[in-house]
């Protein structure tokens, strides 16, 4: 079904399934490259070898590494999320803004992959853990004094997510255009309903890990609803910060079964074989 164009005044919405088939799929392989080309790797490269591969985690044989080797591992996950926007925001230079869709999805994935980059630093100065955190399998472990570290931590990531959610603002702007009030509630409809779709799409193939809930409250709901709730608040920045008068006719797209197919079938077979987890 085609959508009817925008008239004068208002702004037409992308397709709500397409939509949602896109964002659940960036979200995906955003965490599969933190995760597997992240974590995983380094572990092979540091000489050691996984235990276990889940959608969420990568478990490396400590015994194998040094500690040095430790904190390559743990702080390859955050680095490899950096690289992943980086590179996407490269290529959406080169993708034409009038093709909305491919558009977006690149938009979203390098935004994914910085807000992640970004807030693991807030999220491990504030609780101690995680990839940069202060626990045995953390980037800092031993790093004295630990409440300076993690103030350290948590004041680097406040700042450098602001400044990723103003990188996002002005990547999205051609594609949005002016902050006039009909562009301004489709595009935060269209991030909004991508924070859902994340949101659902992991608390769905984490409900097949073995550690159950443990996996979910640890890492899936901090990762999706937490590091990258820039999605829900960046518009009124979007707002003060973006002057364009520009041609940007607003996020919007018709169903297109392709983008969808492939975002369902990839979604899939990534909870079947990673959900689980795999033991290598």
């Amino acid at each position: 079904m085609v959508e009817p164009a925008a008239e004068a005044g208002t702004a037409s919405n992308p397709d709500t399934l397409t939509l949602v088939a896109i964002a659940a799929l960036a979200y995906v392989i955003e965490v599969a490259v933190h995760e597997h080309v992240g974590h995983g790797s380094a572990c092979l490269i540091m000489g050691s070898h996984l235990k276990e591969l889940g959608a969420f985690y990568s478990a490396c044989d400590d015994g194998a590494l040094s500690s040095m080797g430790m904190r390559v591992v743990a702080s390859a996950g955050p680095a490899a999320s950096l690289l992943l926007g980086i590179v996407a925001f490269l290529v959406l230079r080169r993708v034409p803004v009038s093709r909305s869709l491919p558009y977006y999805f690149t938009w979203l994935l390098g935004s994914l992959g910085l807000m992640s980059a970004a807030g693991y630093p807030v999220f491990s100065g504030m609780s101690g853990l995680g990839d940069l955190g202060m626990t045995r399998d953390g980037a800092l472990f031993g790093a004295a004094p630990e409440v300076l570290w993690r103030i350290g931590l948590t004041i680097v990531g406040y700042f450098g997510y602001m400044y990723v959610v103003k990188i996002m603002c002005r990547a999205i702007a051609p594609c949005a255009g002016a902050p006039a009030l009909p562009h301004l509630a489709a595009a935060r409809r269209a991030t909004l309903l991508s924070y859902v779709a994340g949101a659902v799409v992991y608390l769905a193939i984490g409900a097949f890990n073995p550690l159950g809930w443990t996996i979910i409250l640890a890492s899936v709901l901090p990762s999706s609803m937490g590091g990258t709730s820039g999605l829900l608040w960046m518009w009124p920045i979007y707002r003060r910060s973006i002057t364009t008068r520009g041609d940007g006719e607003g996020i919007h797209f018709d169903r297109n079964w392709t983008w969808t197919g492939v975002s369902i079938a990839v979604i899939v077979i990534y909870a079947i074989f990673f959900g689980p987890s795999l033991r290598p």
